[in-house]
């Protein structure tokens, strides 16, 4: 007979197995909530060590430059960024009654408030090897157009790779910006630098020189007319033999290759007496061609506040058909010859990425209590677009401009410009008053109060 209190070997086992699982289980609970606390500790850390990075370097991830309204957001390592851009010009235009066009139409006189120029874009960079820029502009009645919309590869020594819709590099002051004008507009040169396209460019930049090069095809993108009706090839080189503190002397030479389609063969030069609101007082009318070529030569010449700049441009046409007649070639030249003198002092700053000027900034602007920076300008801006043997009459114009620019702040300044022109034709064409002419004259006064960021 088995006693039931006696002692059992088997129920002993059994109580130690379970207090040996309690104990390991309150063991592994301990375990689990140490490791929480050093994930915990870890992640503080690592975001304590960030911050002391951005610290040592000196990163923002929102930051405004000196005088800048624009902010530019910067990624947490650093890499990428984002910044808007834009530029907003607003116009005052009294303007003579001009005869425009190739029939020389009458025009009536105007007296004209409008906005030039409202643009706003996004710029910056990706990986840090990538820039990229897309930017559009708003006319102020109803069109939307793209100006910009690329990507740019510095990944390279000295160069970088652009891709996308762009402006080609065809002259000194048309491959500048438009807010960075000593003018309210660029000189009649503008006539033959390139239409915008959809391509890629390379840029070399060395020790005092640099070089452009690059193919698109002007595509449908601002235009409803036919798709992709040329292709467009540049190259462009410019050098500085001259730069130190006082002495700042620029040389270049640009070209330019446009070939049509069998589809779109027009062509057609015509230029504005150095304003945007009033017709074309030359124009050669549109004529068949199968492809043009244009050659440019550009140079100036700075001496502290002291900026002289000249360009000449000209444009040869090849299968030239006037009428239905096959006239071989035709030719047509501008060029125009500036002087600017910052009266406070200031010097225009040199981009020898580009080889292109920008405007001088105001060392006591009004903000901060001075009278911001002036200057003075002169212009003579000469374009003939007549070619008597390919029966071509566009007619030959001079414009003298005179401007007075005022630099409030860094991004604000107001412009004044006196234009007087002259336009001489080949062939006579008949006023409002019934009598033949070969010349017009006329004046005109404009303003412009630009903001740009």
């Amino acid at each position: 007979m088995v006693n039931k209190n006696s002692f059992s070997p088997s129920r002993v086992a059994l109580a130690i197995s379970a207090s040996l699982l309690c104990l390991s289980s309150a063991a592994m609970a301990s375990e689990s909530d140490k490791i929480t606390e050093l994930e915990e500790r870890l992640n503080a850390l690592e975001i304590e060590l960030i911050e002391a990075k951005d610290a040592a370097n000196d990163i923002d991830r929102v930051k405004f430059s000196s005088g800048d309204p624009s902010p530019e957001f910067i990624s947490k390592d650093g890499q990428s960024t984002m910044q808007f851009t834009g530029r907003i010009q607003l116009d005052y235009v009294n303007a003579d009654p001009f005869y425009t066009g190739s029939k020389l139409e009458y025009e009536d006189g105007l007296n004209d408030v409008s906005f030039r120029r409202i643009r706003f874009g996004v710029e910056g960079y990706f990986s840090n090897t990538w820039k990229y820029s897309l930017e559009f502009d708003f006319d102020g009645i109803s069109e939307v157009e793209v100006k910009d919309a690329n990507v740019n590869y510095r990944g390279f020594d000295n160069s970088e790779i652009k891709i996308g819709f762009q402006k080609f590099g065809f002259g000194m002051e048309a491959t500048g910006s438009s807010s960075q004008l000593a003018f309210l507009e660029r000189a009649s040169t503008d006539t033959f630098s390139a239409e915008r396209a959809v391509g890629a460019s390379w840029l070399y930049k060395g020790d005092g020189y640099n070089f452009t090069t690059g193919y698109g095809v002007t595509a449908l993108i601002n235009d409803d007319d036919l798709n992709e009706k040329q292709d467009v090839v540049n190259a462009r080189f410019t050098m500085t033999p001259i730069k130190n503190s006082d002495h700042l002397l620029h040389i270049g030479a640009s070209g330019l290759y446009t070939k049509n389609n069998s589809n779109m063969e027009e062509t057609r030069y015509r230029a504005r007496p150095n304003t945007k609101v009033t017709g074309r007082i030359i124009d050669t009318g549109k004529f068949n061609t199968a492809s043009t070529q244009h050659y440019g030569i550009e140079a100036a010449y700075q001496h502290r506040n002291f900026l002289l700049q000249a360009e000449y441009m000209m444009a040869k046409t090849d299968d030239l058909f006037v009428k239905g007649d096959n006239m071989g070639s035709a030719t047509f030249n501008a060029g125009y010859a500036q002087a600017i003198y910052t009266l406070t002092g200031e010097s225009w700053r040199y981009g020898a990425k580009k080889g292109t000027f920008k405007t001088v900034k105001p060392e006591n602007a009004v903000s901060a209590g001075g009278y911001g920076a002036w200057e003075i300008a002169a212009r003579i801006d000469v374009a003939d677009f007549n070619d008597t043997d390919a029966e071509i009459y566009g007619g030959k114009k001079t414009d003298y401009v005179i401007g007075l620019n005022w630099y409030i702040e860094n991004n604000l300044k107001a412009q004044f410009n006196y234009v007087h022109t002259q336009a001489d034709y080949e062939e006579s064409y008949t006023d409002i008053n019934g009598v033949e002419m070969y010349e017009q004259d006329g004046n005109i006064f404009q303003a412009r109060l630009q903001y740009a960021f």
